[in-house]
C-alpha cells in the first residue's frame, strides 16, 4: 500500500520566505498523514505570472540551491518522495544564464534525483522561460517507475505518447491549470486516454495578476486518478476549487 498526496497550494507571490514556510508546512502535514509520494504545484515557490525575465529572476533558484535544502530535509524526515515545481536559474558555459519552468524530484533520503524542465511552454511562460531540454524522466521507486509532467506538457503528444509507451506507475503532474469555466477533469481524462497508471495532479487556485498578462484565475480541483489503459478512470480523491489542501489516496 502506498499513500499519495497532491498538495493544492497558492504561493505568496510577494513574500518568498512566507511562501516557502507555508509550502513546507503543507508538505509536513502530508508527511504526518503518512504520504510516501508528495506532489506540489507548478512554480509552487514563486507564483506563476511574471512580466519578463527581469521580473522573475530574483525568484529563480539554481537546482541545487534555493528551496532545495528545506525540501530535502522534509523528504528525509518523512522518508517520502517530494516533487515540487519552481523557476530555475541555470548558468551555462561562459556564464550564460537561462531560466526554466522546472520541477525537482527529491528522494526519501533527501537526494535530488531529477530536475525536469517543462518542454511545452504556455503563453505565460514565454515571457521569461526557455523551452525545457531534459527528457521525460523514469525514476525507479519501491512501487514502480515515476515520471513528471508540468502543466502544458499534458497538451503535448510527445508526453502522452511517452506515457502510453513506457507506462510509468505514477505521473506526478505539477500544474497551474487555468479556470476556464468548466470542470477540468473530463479534459485531463481525454488527454490521458490509453494511459495506464496513477495520475497525481497538484494545482493552484484563485486569481493572479501581473503586468503583461490578462487577469488570470486558476481552477484548483487537484486530484488523484487511476487509469486502466482504456477510457475507464477511477477518481480516487479530489480537492475543492479553492483553498490550500492535501488530497490523499491509498493505492
Amino acid at each position: 500500500m502506498t499513500r499519495l498526496a497532491a498538495l493544492q497550494f497558492k504561493a505568496h507571490k510577494e513574500d518568498a520566505d512566507r511562501s516557502l514556510t507555508a509550502l513546507c508546512h503543507l508538505i509536513a502535514q502530508a508527511g504526518d498523514a503518512g504520504a510516501q509520494i508528495i506532489v506540489c504545484p507548478e512554480m509552487a515557490t514563486s507564483g506563476y505570472l511574471f512580466e519578463d525575465a527581469r521580473a522573475i529572476v530574483s525568484r529563480c533558484e539554481p537546482q541545487q540551491g534555493g528551496a532545495l535544502p528545506a525540501l530535502s530535509m522534509l523528504a528525509a524526515r518523512y522518508g517520502a518522495y517530494v516533487i515540487c515545481g519552481y523557476p530555475e536559474l541555470a548558468t551555462g558555459a561562459g556564464g550564460a544564464v537561462r531560466l526554466y519552468n522546472s520541477a525537482r524530484v527529491i528522494g526519501p533520503d533527501g537526494t535530488l534525483l531529477c530536475n525536469y524542465r517543462k518542454r511545452l511552454l504556455y503563453t505565460a511562460d514565454m515571457t521569461w522561460a526557455a523551452e525545457g531540454d531534459t527528457p521525460y524522466p523514469l525514476i525507479d521507486t519501491p512501487w514502480g517507475t515515476l515520471t513528471v509532467g508540468i502543466c502544458m506538457d499534458l497538451n503535448d503528444d510527445r508526453f502522452t505518447e511517452f506515457l502510453r509507451q513506457k507506462s510509468p506507475l505514477l505521473t506526478a503532474f505539477c500544474t497551474n491549470w487555468l479556470d476556464e469555466g468548466e470542470d477540468v477533469l473530463p479534459y485531463w481524462c481525454h488527454r490521458m486516454a490509453g494511459v495506464r497508471g496513477l495520475f497525481v495532479a497538484a494545482n493552484t487556485y484563485g486569481p493572479e495578476e501581473s503586468a503583461g498578462h490578462p487577469p488570470t484565475r486558476f481552477c484548483g480541483r487537484s486530484a488523484i486518478l487511476a487509469f486502466d489503459g482504456s477510457r475507464t478512470v477511477s477518481l480516487l480523491a479530489r480537492a475543492r476549487k479553492s483553498g490550500d489542501s492535501i488530497v490523499l489516496a491509498d493505492v
